[in-house]
C-alpha cells in the first residue's frame, strides 16, 4: 500500500512564519551593512590582502585566461566552485586585479548567510526577536565582516552551510521535498567550495533520517536522496583528482597538498606544529581561536543558549537543526592534530598569527544558539528587552574589537602579517618586469610569485607553469620557441627543470639575480636576441 502523505494542515502551525515588516527590515539591515563594509575595507586597501585571496583571484581568472583555459586549469587542492562563480568578473583587468571580483561574490554570500539565519532563528523560536538577536551576532562581528569583503571561500562556504541547515530545518516542519532537495543542492555547493563541508554531510543525512517521524521505508529514502545529491561533490573531486593527475587522493597527498607542505617544513626547519598529534592541544588552540576572532562574549551567549535547548525539552526536536553548525569544530581539531593543518594564535606558542579565520566556522553556531534564549516561552516584552541588552553587549564587543583600527583586527592583522607581496623577492621581480617587460611569454612556477603577474598587469596566458602540462611538457625541447622571459625561484619547479635539462636553456641570459635570506634567491633570464 502507498505510504500516506504528511497531513496537509501540518506545515502552517509549525511554520511560525515571520511577518513581512520583520522581514523588510533584516534585508535592509543586510543590504546596507554589506554595502558599506565592503566600501570600508576596499578604501583601507585590506581586501586583497591574504596569499589565499591572490591565490583564488588567480586561479578565477585562468579559467579564461591562460594557456589552457577551462577544465585544465582547475587544480588539485582548492575547491572549485568559488572560481567558477568569481571568473566571469575576474575576466575585467580592473576587477582581477584589485580583488573586487572576489569580494563581490563574498559580500553577496555573506548577505545570503545572514538572511537565512535570521530566517532560521526567527522561524525555529517562533518570534522575530529570537532572527534579530541571530542577525545582530552576525553583523556585530568585525572579523567576519572583514572576511565578508575578501576574495576568500569562508563567506561562501558558510552560506552554504547555513542554507543546507534552514532547508533541513523547513523539511523537518513541513516534510516537503523541495525542501530536502534545496537541502541537498546547498549541501552539494559546499562541499564544492570547502572541505570542512564534508565532515558535515554524515551528520546531515542522519538528520534527515530522524528528522520527521514516518514509516522508516520513506526516511531512508529520503536519507539515501539527500546523500547522493550532496555526496555527489565529494566523489566529483575524487574523480576529478584521478582523471587529471592519476591519484583520487592527489588533493591529500599530492605534491601541493597540506601533507606535502607540513613534509616539507620538517624537513627544512624540523619545526612540528604545536598540535601535531594531540587533540587536547588542538581543542586548546581553536577554542583560543574561536574566542579571539569571534568574542567571549559571543561564546558566552552561545553556551547560554544551548543549556536553554537542554534544559527547554519541549523543543528538542525543533531545534536540533542548529546541532549541524557544531560539526566544524571536531572536524577542525581532528584536522589539526592528525591532518597536517596549522592554526597559531597570538596568545600561545609561536604566538602569531596563522589560519585565524578558521575559527570563523564556527560563526553560525554562536550567532544561532543565543536565540534560543528567546522563546515564544518567554513573554514578549521581556523578549524585547533581553533582544535590546544582548545587542548592546555584542555592539560593545565589537566596538572593542575594532578599538586600535581595522588592521588589529586577527584577521586582518594575519593577512598583513603573511601577505605575500611584502617579499623583498616579489617587489624586485614585479619592479624588474614593470621597467622592461615588453611582452614575450614567461616561465615560471606555479603559485610561486603570486603578486608578480597582477602587480605587474601581464596577462596569464602569456605565462607557462606546470599547470599548463600540454607545453611543460614541450618547453624542454626548444625553450627559445616557447618562452622569452624565465622567473627561476631556489628549489622551485623551474629551478628543477633547468638543473634537469641545462643545455636546452642556454640562450638565455641572465638579467637579474636578486637574494633574501631565509626566503632563498630568484633569478629573471631573458631570451638572448640572437636565439
Amino acid at each position: 500500500m502507498p505510504e500516506p502523505a504528511p497531513a496537509a494542515t501540518e506545515a502552517p502551525p509549525q511554520l511560525r512564519a515571520l511577518s513581512a515588516r520583520s522581514q523588510a527590515l533584516a534585508a535592509g539591515l543586510i543590504a546596507v551593512v554589506t554595502l558599506v563594509n565592503l566600501f570600508y575595507f576596499y578604501s583601507q586597501g585590506l581586501t586583497n590582502i591574504y596569499g589565499d585571496s591572490l591565490a583564488h583571484m588567480e586561479g578565477a581568472r585562468r579559467l579564461f585566461d591562460s594557456l589552457t583555459p577551462g577544465y585544465a586549469e582547475i587544480g588539485s587542492v582548492w575547491l572549485p566552485l568559488y572560481h567558477v562563480l568569481v571568473a566571469p568578473l575576474a575576466i575585467n583587468d580592473f576587477l582581477w586585479r584589485s580583488g573586487l571580483a572576489g569580494s563581490f561574490v563574498s559580500s553577496a554570500a555573506l548577505a545570503g548567510m545572514a538572511w537565512f539565519l535570521f530566517r532560521l532563528a526567527g522561524e525555529i523560536n517562533g518570534n522575530a526577536a529570537a532572527g534579530f538577536l541571530s542577525l545582530a551576532a552576525l553583523l556585530l562581528s568585525p572579523n567576519l565582516l572583514y572576511l565578508g569583503s575578501t576574495p576568500l571561500t569562508e563567506p561562501l562556504a558558510l552560506f552554504f552551510a547555513v542554507l543546507t541547515v534552514y532547508a533541513l530545518f523547513r523539511y523537518r516542519v513541513a516534510g516537503h521535498l523541495r525542501a530536502l532537495l534545496v537541502g541537498a543542492a546547498a549541501a552539494f555547493c559546499g562541499t564544492l567550495t570547502r572541505y570542512d563541508e564534508w565532515y558535515v554531510l554524515p551528520f546531515a543525512a542522519l538528520y534527515v533520517l530522524l528528522a520527521r517521524r514516518g514509516p522508516w521505508s520513506q526516511r531512508f529514502r529520503h536519507a539515501v536522496l539527500f546523500s547522493f545529491i550532496a555526496g555527489a561533490g565529494p566523489v566529483l573531486w575524487f574523480l576529478h583528482n584521478a582523471y587529471r593527475f592519476g591519484n583520487p587522493l592527489e588533493f591529500y597527498n599530492g605534491p601541493f597538498s597540506a601533507q606535502a607542505i607540513y613534509a616539507h617544513q620538517l624537513a627544512t626547519t624540523a619545526f612540528p606544529y604545536p598540535t601535531d598529534g594531540s587533540l587536547r592541544l588542538s581543542a586548546h588552540y581553536f577554542f583560543e581561536d574561536v574566542k579571539l576572532v569571534i568574542g567571549a562574549w559571543s561564546v558566552e551567549l552561545a553556551v547560554l543558549g544551548m543549556v536553554a535547548w537542554v534544559v527547554y525539552r519541549r523543543e528538542w526536536g525543533r531545534r536540533a537543526a542548529a546541532l549541524l553548525f557544531l560539526v566544524p569544530l571536531p572536524f577542525y581539531i581532528q584536522a589539526m592534530a592528525y591532518a597536517a593543518i596549522p592554526l597559531y594564535v597570538p596568545t600561545m606558542f609561536p604566538h602569531t598569527y596563522y589560519n585565524l579565520r578558521y575559527g570563523i566556522e564556527m560563526m553560525p553556531a554562536i550567532a544561532l544558539l543565543p536565540s534560543f534564549l528567546l522563546s515564544n516561552g518567554v513573554p514578549a516584552r521581556v523578549r524585547a528587552g533581553l533582544l535590546m541588552i544582548f545587542a548592546g553587549v555584542l555592539f560593545a564587543q565589537g566596538v572593542a574589537l575594532v578599538w586600535n583600527g581595522p588592521r588589529e583586527l586577527m584577521v586582518v592583522k594575519e593577512g598583513l602579517l603573511n601577505n605575500p607581496c611584502r617579499s623583498e623577492l616579489q617587489q624586485s621581480i614585479i619592479h624588474l618586469l614593470r621597467g622592461k617587460y615588453d611582452g614575450g611569454r614567461i616561465l615560471m612556477a606555479a603559485g610561486k610569485w603570486p603578486c608578480v603577474i597582477p602587480g605587474v598587469g601581464i596577462s596569464y596566458r602569456n605565462t607557462l607553469t606546470e599547470e599548463n602540462r600540454k607545453y611543460w611538457r614541450q618547453v624542454v625541447s626548444d625553450p627559445a620557441r616557447w618562452v622569452e622571459w624565465i622567473i627561476r625561484g631556489e628549489g622551485d619547479s623551474v629551478d628543477a627543470l633547468m638543473r634537469a635539462h641545462p643545455e636546452v636553456f642556454k640562450d638565455f641570459v641572465v638579467i637579474e639575480t636578486d637574494t633574501a635570506p631565509p626566503k632563498g634567491s630568484a633569478t629573471i633570464y631573458r631570451r638572448h636576441a640572437g636565439g
